[in-house]
């Protein structure tokens, strides 16, 4: 298989208050790795650049067997899968030091050509070639809906949260869709398993109206959090602690 290794070792801006490992930051494992893989092969931000495409990430679950704690040394290994119906599927697999797995994410990115904002429905043969024909580990991608929902705010895209391409980050959903939870559901405990969909962008500065909900899915009952952009969904999530 093709796939890519790092090591990591959790410090304070990875854990929440309870010192275990947070959402986001799995998430932000995933897109680092995903990255430094590509990079590794030739296939940096200038590369992609040059062809005036870009990867985006449309959906993405992940699903903690236990949940690390500050301090911690996890072994990285990302591997990815071949496009298909216009996604190309990556997973990643997070070990703790005594090599079991206790993490995993499963992450589907969508190749866009930046002139046109289209999925490149094709990928091309350098890049789609590089990868493996088949990964056969997944995770559900589904998002239960919540019978009713609640308003919980208004979120800018503000400083902390937007990356390089100057809109909301993948993984900062999961941080803001944490904080428009009540305080007495993330009490509960850890985030166990979580699956989002990223509809449309949030630009920086531009602010997003989030509605949460108790509903049922993957792992049982657990919460439904969307943000909207202009009336229309630019994320929907749900959690199971």
């Amino acid at each position: 298989m093709e796939e890519y290794t790092e090591q990591i070792t959790l410090d304070e801006g990875d854990v929440d208050y309870r010192g275990l490992m947070k959402p986001s930051a799995l998430l932000r494992c995933a897109e680092h790795v995903a990255t430094a893989h590509a990079a590794s092969l030739g296939m940096d931000k200038a590369f992609y650049a040059a062809r005036h495409l870009v990867y985006l990430v449309g959906r993405q679950a992940f699903r903690f067997e236990r949940v690390p704690a500050m301090r911690e040394t996890l072994t990285l290994t990302t591997c990815p899968e071949q496009a298909r119906r216009g996604a190309s599927k990556r997973v990643l697999t997070v070990r703790d030091a005594a090599g079991a797995e206790i993490a995993r994410v499963d992450t589907r990115w969508t190749l866009v050509d930046t002139d046109s904002f289209c999925i490149v429905r094709h990928v091309p043969e350098e890049i789609d070639s590089r990868w493996n024909p088949e990964v056969p580990c997944e995770l559900s991608q589904q998002v239960p809906r919540a019978e009713a929902l609640t308003p919980a705010g208004v979120r800018a895209a503000g400083y902390s949260i937007c990356d390089t391409n100057r809109h909301i980050n993948n993984a900062a959903y999961l941080d803001v869709a944490c904080d428009a939870l009540p305080l007495d559901v993330l009490e509960q405990g850890p985030v166990r398993f979580a699956a989002v969909k990223y509809h449309r962008q949030v630009p920086m500065g531009q602010p997003v109206e989030l509605f949460c909900g108790p509903a049922r899915g993957e792992g049982g009952a657990g919460w439904y959090v969307t943000g909207r952009r202009e009336g229309k969904a630019a994320f929907e999530l749900f959690c199971a602690f």
